[in-house]
């Protein structure tokens, strides 16, 4: 497998994708969680049409709004202990991700305009896609990086692409897609109160897995009434507060000035030029740990459907370590080794298997390096994890 730059930043890109889209893909395989306070309403349930549970699901799956604007309020509490680097509330590092509150403004028109804006104390993260032209910035490093899309990188990169901007995935609209991947006979759908989100009246469609084993007790998915996209997604694990949340405070349908999408850097900002999909010439590499034979990366193994899903991490593409490397580096209190992350995150099993426990999600790591995650009870993962 050809190492390159171009290898390093989808590996970055995937990482920032994971951590926004975590919050929803926790209720099918794997993931964090968010979690936002509802959106206080003088008319907490306004009166609307009849509609079924099937009508609401069909509405919402086949939605095709491409066009909104909003600010999204999302926080974490998945009961893991404080993490260097996460009280950053700008950052768009892992640390930031799976806990505390983030504010940000999202704006989408189609796939190929996007940006999100993460906003802190004196602080702010932009990630900005204008066709061609990926940007990513934070404030706090006084640092940009503008990154050319070119060729099939640029051609897919409003579906599968691994520089996609993680706009969408910020949005309770992408979150409750991901959501929905796991409906199916193992779901029971109804429809349940009507809510006020965002000053917009909406349906609420209620999923309850039915069965065991899944971490995932029920989602409840604010649906706009007039548009039938997602305004709030709620997952409830064991509690009774929701384990995840992602919730629009505001939100305006028109589609944005394209200036929306145009990135500047501000003055004094250090840029740093990529192209997507470079290549070294006619140098190899060895290829990478979790490689084939072919130097291609070893893909993940999903094992089970809808809300018991795993998946399985081969040897050599250890996510858990991916993602304490990536940490960062911070002086004083917030200096700590990736090994010490991990030591601190999980918990050493009697078979040398180490486990990283949440309020929703579970990852196992096996003494052999493979990697178990899901929205799943600890004890189905090494059970899947010893081949039962």
């Amino acid at each position: 497998m050809m190492v390159s730059m171009s290898n390093e930043r989808s590996q970055r890109a995937r990482r920032r994708r994971t951590a926004w889209a975590v919050p929803a893909a926790a209720a099918v395989a794997v993931g964090a969680a968010v979690v936002v306070p509802s959106v206080a309403s003088a008319d907490a349930h306004p009166s609307l049409p009849s509609v079924t549970a099937e009508q609401l699901l069909t509405q919402v799956q086949s939605g095709t709004t491409r066009a909104l604007s909003g600010t999204v309020v999302e926080t974490v509490r998945l009961g893991l202990p404080a993490l260097p680097g996460g009280s950053d509330s700008a950052s768009l590092s892992w640390q930031s991700l799976v806990q505390g509150t983030h504010e940000a403004r999202v704006w989408v028109d189609g796939p190929d305009r996007q940006r999100i804006a993460v906003v802190g104390t004196l602080a702010e993260s932009d990630v900005a896609r204008d066709g061609q032209d990926l940007w990513t910035y934070a404030s706090d490093t006084t640092t940009a990086t503008h990154t050319l899309l070119t060729g099939a990188e640029h051609e897919t990169a409003g579906g599968a692409s691994a520089e996609r901007v993680p706009a969408q995935e910020m949005s309770p609209q992408a979150l409750s897609a991901q959501v929905l991947a796991a409906v199916g006979p193992s779901t029971t759908v109804s429809v349940s109160d009507t809510a006020k989100v965002a000053g917009r009246a909406a349906y609420t469609l209620s999923l309850v897995p039915k069965g065991s084993g899944s971490t995932v007790h029920r989602v409840l998915i604010a649906v706009d009434a007039a548009t039938k996209v997602p305004l709030r997604v709620q997952v409830f694990a064991a509690a009774a507060a929701p384990a995840l949340e992602a919730s629009f405070t505001s939100v305006s349908f028109t589609a944005p000035a394209a200036s929306e999408f145009t990135f500047t850097p501000p003055a004094g900002t250090t840029v740093r030029d990529e192209t997507a999909h470079q290549h070294s010439g006619s140098g190899r590499t060895a290829p990478a740990a979790g490689a084939d034979d072919h130097g291609t990366a070893a893909r993940p193994t999903v094992h089970g459907t809808g809300w018991s899903s795993i998946v399985e991490f081969p040897a050599g593409t250890n996510p858990l370590a991916a993602a304490a490397a990536s940490g960062p580096a911070r002086g004083g209190d917030d200096q700590v080794s990736s090994t010490d992350l991990l030591n601190r995150l999980t918990t050493t099993l009697p078979n040398g298997d180490r486990l990283l426990r949440t309020a929703l999600v579970n990852v196992l790591q096996t003494a052999d390096g493979r990697v178990f995650a899901g929205a799943v009870d600890a004890s189905l993962l090494e059970s899947t994890a010893a081949g039962e």
